[in-house]
């Protein structure tokens, strides 16, 4: 047995590198073999069966194969988790039975699938010192944008928003995720194709028209889904950089700087060029601001019969209905919160386990109401979905790599500025954590997680190699 495992490790060591890269960069693909799969009305798409194995390997690898300073606190997470979840199951059994615990299962692996993931990362990262790197990102966000632009050209993608008609999301199957995902992953593209630029020469003209090109998708899938957030995110990220590259500029005249500092504001221009004139716009200003204000009640009017019935006589409902404050903070998050409202009053109406283990997700007959409708906010997901002991077990921990990021970087503030890295590495943790609070699928969704994850790997490893530096605030 030791024989095997040792073997194991050993072809770990010469291979995961290329089988974690090779992954990260087959995401794009997946996603839209997801997406055509949806489309077409599979029940089980690709995106399913992948990230189902993937867990259960990421699972076995880390328990049974790894071996990495520190190993013994993790597996006293991992069986944290097992048993928490071994306890909801058995909680929803009480409550449903069987039936109750089947209907459970997928979004179970689903929201589970981040924290199991993080614990392989981990593992291997601790064991060969190997994460996936800064340039697999930058080419995984790269290919992300470049579906967008590409179904346009050919007429083929997919509507966004199907109740208004704006917005395109190419080929992927929810606009949300994956605007999170670029999000997430296009200012590392961004940085990644200016550091390519300057290097460029006549022999090597293609890496210079596949960076203008991964560029300008970016900024062209920003400004064509629809969603807020990827454009927000992305056009904020554009001009900081342009700053960046100015200061870095006048502080250093050098051609390299030169190519960098012309890039970025071509790129913010570009921005500004295809904004007045994309979906985005037009849904913000014919579809989103027009309906405001807009009645809590005429959007629920328009939903479906069931989400609708499920609404009504909740507490959270008639809150946002009677107080105009808390309806104009609930229009802002489009609604999230009279959506998450029958979820919501079951939970309050749970017992000690309800509220201790979670209500899940299947509706179970002594509920009150139907409540297997989406709770977008990943905090408020998991608090209902999985309860208290859920929340401090997979939430807490994120919040509190949050907080020490930030911590970390006022520590060291003129040298974590100095480097583009990691202010990129910085600004996309943050951008994923204030997706997962503001407006979620972000560690709910598999393929979101899987970002958020490997670059908040890659911000620890670069706050932890800074650290290893003189600090510049105490010499």
């Amino acid at each position: 047995m030791n024989q095997l495992r040792a073997r194991l490790q050993d072809a770990s060591r010469a291979r995961l590198p290329m089988i974690l890269a090779v992954y990260i960069l087959c995401q794009p693909l997946i996603d839209v073999l997801t997406g055509l799969g949806a489309e077409a009305g599979q029940s089980i798409t690709v995106g399913v069966i992948v990230r189902s194995l993937v867990i259960v390997l990421a699972f076995l690898y880390a328990v049974f194969i790894s071996d990495f300073p520190g190993k013994r606190r993790w597996m006293i997470y991992t069986g944290a988790l097992v048993g928490y979840l071994v306890l909801f199951m058995g909680y929803m059994f009480t409550v449903g039975g069987l039936s109750l615990c089947v209907g459970n299962v997928r979004e179970v692996v689903k929201t589970f699938f981040t924290p199991f993931v993080l614990i392989f990362l981990w593992s291997v990262y601790r064991q060969y010192g190997y994460l996936v790197t800064c340039e697999t990102i930058a080419w995984a966000g790269a290919l992300y944008a470049s579906v967008i632009p590409i179904a346009h050209l050919t007429g083929t993608g997919f509507v966004s928003y199907t109740s208004s008609g704006y917005g395109e999301r190419g080929w992927f199957y929810a606009a949300n995720e994956v605007g999170c995902i670029i999000a997430i992953t296009a200012p590392f593209t961004i940085w990644y194709c200016l550091e390519v630029l300057p290097t460029v020469t006549k022999k090597t003209w293609w890496k210079g028209l596949l960076a203008a090109w991964a560029m300008l998708a970016v900024a062209i899938s920003a400004t064509s889904l629809g969603t807020k957030i990827v454009f927000a995110f992305t056009l904020f990220y554009c001009l900081a950089v342009l700053v960046w590259q100015v200061v870095r500029l006048v502080k250093e005249r050098s051609r390299a700087n030169a190519v960098k500092a012309a890039a970025a504001a071509v790129l913010v221009l570009f921005f500004l060029v295809v904004t007045p004139d994309s979906p985005f716009l037009r849904y913000l200003f014919e579809v989103y601001i027009t309906n405001l204000p807009r009645p809590p009640e005429a959007t629920v009017e328009v939903w479906e019969e069931a989400i609708a019935h499920a609404c009504q006589n909740t507490w959270l409902y008639d809150l946002i209905k009677s107080n105009e404050t808390f309806a104009d903070i609930d229009q802002i998050f489009s609604r999230r919160f009279i959506s998450a409202s029958p979820a919501v009053q079951v939970y309050t109406e749970s017992g000690v386990l309800g509220k201790l283990l979670g209500i899940g997700y299947a509706t179970a007959p002594s509920y009150s109401r139907e409540m297997y409708f989406m709770v977008e906010l990943d905090p408020l997901a998991i608090l209902l979905r999985h309860g208290v002991a859920g929340f401090l077990l997979y939430y807490a921990p994120y919040i509190v790599f949050v907080i020490w990021s930030i911590v970390q970087f006022f520590q060291r503030p003129l040298q974590r500025l100095d480097s583009l890295g990691f202010c990129t590495a910085l600004y996309c943790s943050l951008a994923g954590f204030a997706i997962s609070v503001l407006a979620g699928h972000a560690l709910v969704s598999p393929a979101v997680a899987t970002f958020v994850l490997v670059v908040g790997m890659q911000l620890w490893h670069q706050t932890q190699e800074q650290n290893k530096l003189p600090n510049p605030q105490k010499a």
